[in-house]
């Protein structure tokens, strides 16, 4: 069972990775081309539906197995479906984790004990993708719980097996990504609860003495940086970070540091880590509790998300205006 108040979800950009000997046009329509083996003459409304259906052909099939995690598509009850005028693709997944190694037991017998090897622990997450056929760069929203999930191998999976070709395209790129609206709401009732940096240095890097190098071969630095007898609001993270990213351990420059994060606090007590990007910036989860229906067993509302994210897309639309509906 999830807790409501953990569904959230992501967002990512991502952007079509032509090869550097392609001397075509680089736009999802033609990438959907070559796809789906379509003449140059097709009409957008025909070609997006074709590659929906190639879409839906790679996916809804057995589950698909990424490291030790797997899913399926559930493809019943118009779960999963696309629309031509928006250029959207969405629908919901069934996965996680694989049982090699576990078990489960009956409640009231635990002496009947049946391995999971060769199972899924399965739990149901719902993506939107956005690909407008005019342009490069789209949109991924992913919605997630607090456990671990399968974002992760679903993205690696459609990004090699759907939106790359092995003649003219690699796999896309993707950032996270989010309205500067959701931002700015988030930092003006966020308070600022500790920043943290965290580097991986070799031995040598630290201390050339035969006697330290031959003790371990690196060690994770963290340095956590926290605000005492004080609430520090979001919207003064710049001026807070700024002069620790000056600061130095051992010659490193906190800025140079491999990952560096912001612990933020809400007004209902809840915490949460974020990348920030060395400039005082933050990239936040979107949290859906408050945003559209979650069951007691923290299942979201498919339908009320789908909504959500129609109108998430619409924002950042408006805010890239390079990515448009065709």
């Amino acid at each position: 069972m999830n807790k409501p108040e953990t569904v959230r979800l992501e967002v990512f950009k991502f952007n079509l990775s032509p090869r550097l000997s392609y001397k075509g046009t680089n736009t999802f329509r033609d990438l959907y081309l070559k796809r789906t083996g379509s003449s140059d003459s097709i009409d957008n409304s025909k070609l997006f539906t074709s590659f929906f259906d190639h879409f839906i052909k790679i996916l809804d099939t057995d589950y698909q197995v990424v490291r030790n995690k797997a899913f399926t598509l559930i493809n019943e009850n118009n779960q999963t479906s696309f629309s031509t005028t928006k250029n959207t693709i969405y629908g919901v997944l069934e996965g996680g984790q694989m049982g090699e190694g576990k078990t489960s037991r009956k409640l009231k017998n635990k002496k009947n004990v049946a391995p999971l090897d060769g199972n899924v622990i399965n739990d149901k997450y719902f993506f939107y993708i956005y690909t407008p056929l005019n342009d490069s760069n789209g949109y991924i929203m992913f919605q997630i719980y607090q456990q671990d999930n399968i974002r992760a191998e679903f993205i690696n999976f459609i990004f090699k097996e759907i939106f790359k070709n092995e003649k003219d395209y690699n796999m896309p790129n993707h950032d996270p990504f989010l309205p500067q609206k959701i931002k700015d709401d988030f930092k003006s009732s966020a308070k600022v609860s500790e920043l943290k940096f965290t580097e991986t240095l070799l031995s040598t890097e630290i201390d050339k003495s035969a006697s330290f190098m031959s003790i371990n071969e690196s060690y994770k630095i963290e340095i956590k940086i926290t605000p005492v007898r004080s609430k520090v609001q979001m919207s003064l993270l710049d001026d807070i970070i700024k002069p620790f990213l000056g600061k130095t351990f051992n010659n490193l420059g906190l800025k140079n540091f491999d990952k560096k994060s912001v612990v933020l606090k809400s007004p209902d007590k809840k915490t949460a880590t974020f990348e920030i990007d060395g400039t005082g910036d933050i990239m936040p989860r979107i949290y859906l509790k408050d945003k559209i229906s979650i069951s007691s067993f923290g299942v979201p509302d498919f339908i009320e998300l789908k909504a959500y994210c129609d109108k998430l897309l619409q924002a950042l639309i408006d805010e890239e205006p390079k990515v448009k509906d065709v």
